[in-house]
């Protein structure tokens, strides 16, 4: 506590924010996440994670936590975000990620699956639509997640979110900002789905512009013949092929029996408006709805209504930095028999300079257990990086 020349020459006093730690299993990450959120201490202190068998506590292994926690969040294997395959990935690893889902199911709950895959989404993490009946049953083959529903998913999501903005902490997370368009309530269309998934965008964007000129020459009287003519990419909307199924998954059906329901020049634009909503409407309706709810959990409602989304993302998950000499000789400290001049530090330092963006994010995560910086960078990042000369056991000499 402190003492003040406050107004009236009343003492202030700055209690000190109290602090709940908690113990997690590397092994069980989305299991121990679940139980930690749903500590009522969670939610009002400031949470400090250790792992089990393992020594150390603080920043670092918090920070580490909610690194491995985002990447648990995005196992191919829950069927919770819009999902395609790495263009970089070699075809023997895309086979293994394919069969990686199925043999998760049968996998040891206690051991991690041998391979677990990871979504891919270019454009951002988005929610992908839950088929009738899906989004309250248990999700197979989630590593380290047993019994855990889409809606225990994102209603931790929205906790981990709310918490990771009220202590400070980062998440490698990469939200699309249509998802958090979506959070704070706007109504997503077309433009919002081509976004997250530009192949689907442009294909549904040709579709909804020849429905609209079926529907313009419908007003305008014209014979049938020459409305259900209307070409798209070349071809007659019938020839397409198209049925009531959403693109990229046959068990979903946009509408009762959509599978046997052929796609028209009649009822194109139903098919294109039964895409996008089962795409970014109704379809994640209940993600959404789950998210705010853990959100609600942690922080009021409308807190993320005052970031913009790029805000949000760099608030929540940090930025790189391009890094310098003169930066790094400005917010790096050296101590402990090390100057800026010191061989050694300008030879790190040049090594550093020469990182590149991954070669960044793998050294922050060795360094701090969080693999981009904070919001402004180095300048921000607390405690600050230190470089010390370490003296060889039993030995004198310099660095």
């Amino acid at each position: 506590a402190g003492r003040g020349g406050g107004a009236g020459g009343r003492d202030l006093r700055v209690g000190r924010l109290q602090r709940q730690k908690v113990r997690v299993s590397r092994d069980r990450m989305l299991e121990s996440a679940l139980k930690v959120f749903d500590m009522a201490g969670a939610h009002r202190m400031v949470l400090e994670v250790e792992f089990f068998n393992e020594v150390g506590t603080g920043t670092g292994p918090t920070l580490e936590f909610y690194t491995l926690l985002s990447k648990e969040l995005t196992q191919r294997a829950l069927g919770a975000w819009r999902d395609t395959e790495d263009p970089q990935s070699p075809p023997a690893l895309a086979a293994a990620t394919t069969t990686a889902t199925a043999a998760a199911a049968t996998a040891d709950p206690v051991k991690p699956a041998a391979h677990v895959a990871y979504v891919y989404a270019p454009h951002g993490l988005f929610p992908a639509p839950a088929r009738p009946g899906s989004f309250d049953a248990d999700v197979a083959g989630a590593s380290g997640g047993s019994g855990l529903t889409r809606r225990d998913l994102f209603r931790l999501l929205g906790r981990v979110v709310g918490k990771a903005l009220q202590d400070g902490r980062l998440l490698d997370l990469g939200l699309s900002p249509a998802f958090f368009r979506a959070v704070s309530g706007r109504t997503l269309a077309l433009a919002d789905l081509a976004e997250v998934d530009p192949p689907l965008g442009r294909t549904l964007g040709q579709l909804a512009s020849a429905a609209r000129r079926i529907a313009a020459l419908r007003r305008a009287g014209a014979p049938e013949a020459e409305w259900r003519g209307v070409m798209v990419g070349g071809a007659a909307v019938e020839d397409l092929c198209l049925t009531f199924l959403l693109p990229g998954d046959d068990a979903h059906e946009l509408r009762p029996g959509g599978a046997d329901v052929a796609v028209t020049a009649a009822n194109l634009s139903d098919y294109v408006d039964a895409v996008v909503d089962a795409s970014v409407g109704g379809g994640i309706a209940r993600q959404i709805e789950a998210f705010r709810a853990g959100l609600g959990d942690i922080l009021p409602s409308p807190a993320l209504g005052v970031f913009t989304e790029a805000e949000l993302d760099c608030v929540l998950c940090g930025q790189g930095q391009a890094w310098t000499p003169e930066l790094l000789g400005e917010c790096v400290t050296f101590d402990h028999g090390y100057t800026a001049q010191s061989p050694p530090v300008r030879a790190l330092v040049q090594v550093l300079c020469g990182y590149g963006p991954e070669e960044q994010r793998s050294f922050l995560r060795f360094v701090t257990g969080a693999p981009r910086l904070p919001p402004g960078g180095l300048a921000a990042l607390q405690p600050r990086l230190t470089v010390v000369c370490k003296q060889p056991s039993g030995g004198g000499g310099g660095g």
